[in-house]
């Protein structure tokens, strides 16, 4: 079984979620993941966009893989934007994902469980993405909450590049129950990787440092042959050499990239 590709947000930031279904659509994609929330540090601006952007879904048959994304901080302790869950769903979307900037782990799994049971409702699933800079460092790590947080809908994200940075291999997700891996984001990445500790510099590889399938060196083919077969794979892959294209131009480099690696 192929596995079904998805254009991440995050590729190309610069559109509005209603450019980003035409975009995506122009360039080959069926699946596109959405972000919702505004982050000052990424400086996007906040958009009312839900009925143009369901209007365009529904002319071009785009699907919504995801939607992004939910943060645990430890001194705000609303973690879900009001709406969020309902305009998830009213997208279509399946997934939400969460990353957690909380430095107590009992608090983060409370949290989780919270959000879970609130995604529920809406018939959503919960990914949880780990990244060695943040409070669920690895693999390992964010399984470990997962068995204890006990949701049917939570699950684990792995990010090509985080995993990699955080000393993951193809083998660690063999260890791992495959029904925790929904989807995937996918991107390469070169062999100069900042410190475990350089927190800024890894942040800024990972908004706009990522390289597509292929340019860079990481174990690619081995990572998706690990993972369940059929599960989704996003590209998530902002880079800076191209960041000056087109958004159409850039979409289309990633869905070539992308479907060369899948076999698509």
């Amino acid at each position: 079984m192929g596995h079904p590709i998805s254009l991440a947000h995050l590729t190309v930031l610069d559109t509005t979620p209603p450019e980003l279904v035409t975009v995506a659509a122009a360039a080959g994609f069926r699946t596109i993941g959405i972000r919702l929330t505004a982050t000052p540090s990424v400086g996007v601006p906040p958009y009312d966009i839900l009925r143009e952007t369901l209007l365009r879904l529904a002319d071009t048959g785009v699907s919504v893989l995801d939607t992004e994304f939910l943060r645990f901080e430890p001194d705000r302790p609303i973690g879900v934007p009001e709406g969020f869950l309902e305009v998830s769903a009213r997208l279509g979307a399946k997934h939400v994902l969460v990353m957690s900037a909380e430095p107590d782990e009992a608090r983060t799994i409370e949290r989780l469980g919270e959000l879970c049971d609130g995604a529920a409702q809406y018939g959503l699933n919960v990914c949880l993405e780990f990244a060695i800079y943040t409070g669920v460092r690895t693999l390992a790590h964010a399984a470990s909450l997962l068995a204890k947080a006990k949701r049917s809908n939570a699950s684990i994200l792995i990010d090509a590049l985080h995993f990699s940075r955080s000393g993951g291999l193809p083998v660690h997700v063999q260890q791992v129950d495959p029904a925790l891996f929904r989807y995937a984001q996918i991107c390469d990445a070169s062999a100069d990787m900042p410190g475990p500790t350089d927190t800024p510099a890894l942040i800024r590889e990972a908004r706009t440092g990522r390289l597509l399938p292929g340019e860079g060196v990481l174990p690619l083919a081995e990572l998706i042959a690990a993972l369940p077969a059929g599960a989704p794979l996003a590209i998530e892959a902002p880079c800076r050499a191209t960041a000056d294209l087109p958004a159409l131009e850039r979409a289309k480099r990633a869905y070539r990239a992308l479907t060369s690696l899948a076999g698509a």
